[in-house]
This record gives C-alpha cells, sequence and structure tokens, in this order.
C-alpha cells in the first residue's frame, strides 16, 4: 500500500473530511486540529499494516479517525455522550453514487412513511445533526435517534436486492 499511495497524497485527499469530522464532535477548534493531527501521525504509522481486502482506505481511515476522537473523550474523562453519533457514522465518500443507485435510493425513500421521509432528507440532504433534526421536526433527540435508526433500516431492507 505505501508503494501505491503517498503520504502526501493520503493528507490532501483525507485532511478535510478526516477535519470536519473531528470538528463536528470536539467544540475546541486547537484540540480538533491537534486530533487531526494525531490522526495521520497514526495513519502513516500504521499503513504498512492497511489491508485493503478488509476495508477501503477511506473506511480504514475513518476508524481511525472514530477511535480517536473516542481516545480523546475518554482520557479527558469527558461526557461519552458523544459516542450516540457513532450509531450514524460520517464516512468519508470517496465518488458520486451512479444514477442507477440514486434512482435506487429515490424509490426506496418514496416508500417510507413521511416523518421517516422528512428525516433522512433533513438528517443527509440538508446534513443538519440529528441533534438540529429533532429541533426542527420539534420532536425529542432521543425519538429522533430511534426514527433515524428505524428509516435506515428500513431503507436497507429495501434496498437488499437492488445496490
Amino acid at each position: 500500500m505505501k508503494n501505491i499511495v503517498s503520504h502526501d497524497e493520503i493528507y490532501s485527499t483525507y485532511r478535510d473530511k478526516v477535519f470536519s469530522y473531528i470538528k463536528n464532535r470536539i467544540s475546541n477548534y486547537q484540540d480538533a486540529e491537534d486530533l487531526c493531527e494525531d490522526v495521520f501521525v497514526k495513519v502513516y504509522e500504521k499503513l504498512d499494516s492497511f489491508d485493503e481486502k478488509k476495508a477501503s482506505l477511506s473506511t480504514w481511515i475513518y476508524n481511525i479517525t472514530k477511535n480517536t476522537v473516542i481516545d480523546h473523550y475518554r482520557t479527558n474523562h469527558m461526557d461519552l455522550e458523544i459516542i450516540d453519533n457513532y450509531d450514524y457514522p460520517q464516512e468519508p465518500v470517496d465518488e458520486e453514487p451512479d444514477e442507477e443507485t440514486l434512482q435506487f435510493l429515490a424509490q426506496a425513500l418514496k416508500q417510507l412513511p413521511q416523518e421517516l421521509r422528512d428525516l433522512i432528507v433533513l438528517r443527509y440532504y440538508d446534513e443538519l445533526s440529528l441533534k438540529e433534526v429533532a429541533e426542527k421536526m420539534k420532536m425529542s433527540y432521543g425519538i429522533v435517534k430511534l426514527r433515524h435508526k428505524e428509516a435506515l433500516f428500513r431503507m436497507k431492507m429495501i434496498l437488499k436486492d437492488k445496490i
């Protein structure tokens, strides 16, 4: 792997995505920058152990990022409520879905009840956090989390054989 992709290519490709992920979970900008750099140190140190048969590079980097944020909260004895967000990872996407996939997603979305459809649109199209979705839909955060899981599960079942 290290011969195929240089450290510079990895950093330039994933830095903004990693930083955005961390910044959405860490309120202090300087801490977020430090953690972002920690992620890339770990990536470079572990690059020899990366196995593309097990996961894509983006997924592997995402997992390192997620674990770095969790470690930050644990070592600083902070409230681990942030882990709730890991039920719904914001994995960096390497490419745009093709037209056929978009059509399948649109069809699946139409099969959901209106409330679940609205939730998915607010979460992924409008890119709101689950807390923002809860405020906008005038629902509790806990209910939105449950309905979000339900919506994703239903879509997964609808799309099971299509994608």
